[in-house]
């Protein structure tokens, strides 16, 4: 587990005890956003919305670790029925622990899957400054771009919609 900030408070003869801090790495920065619908009806999605450079290879492993905890913390507080991560204005070319906010999203919302049920959805939408690193980890091997792939933020906010509501009518 990593931690982005941490000092000694207690030492004792068998263990320290250390206050941690959980900041963001570098300048990168995270905004929750609720997208509410112009009807009545209640579809809560989230929108995730990372900005700042996103260091390559190991050297954004911290980048990723706190990516992903803001994941799980929208999940938590907001319990949305789709999530929007919002990549288009991270600067990202390549490093492998940006997988870990869609494994950790699975783990936590589809825990209590039964076979067969669909998976809840989370929807991405990049820009230049990303789409290219984005696309190469998401769709190896130069596999078609994904369903759930977005350039347009309100194209991702209609497919995840219709997403979140496949997923609660499942």
């Amino acid at each position: 587990m990593s931690t982005f900030g941490q000092k000694v408070c207690y030492a004792m003869g068998f263990a320290l005890l250390r206050k941690v801090d959980i900041r963001p790495p570098g300048n990168l920065r995270c905004q929750f956003s609720v997208v509410d619908r112009q009807d009545d009806s209640k579809v809560p999605v989230l929108t995730i919305e990372f900005s700042g450079d996103y260091p390559e290879g190991s050297q954004g492993n911290k980048h990723g670790e706190y990516i992903a905890a803001m994941g799980l913390l929208g999940a938590s507080i907001f319990d949305p029925w789709a999530i929007i991560l919002d990549f288009r204005n991270l600067n990202y070319r390549w490093g492998n622990t940006l997988l870990k906010v869609f494994q950790d999203l699975s783990r936590f919302m589809d825990a209590e899957n039964q076979p067969g049920e669909p998976e809840f959805p989370v929807i991405v939408v990049t820009s230049e400054k990303s789409r290219g690193g984005i696309l190469s980890l998401l769709t190896p091997n130069g596999a078609m771009e994904p369903s759930w792939h977005f350039n347009n933020i309100e194209a991702a906010i209609k497919a995840a919609f219709e997403a979140a509501q496949q997923w609660i009518d499942a």
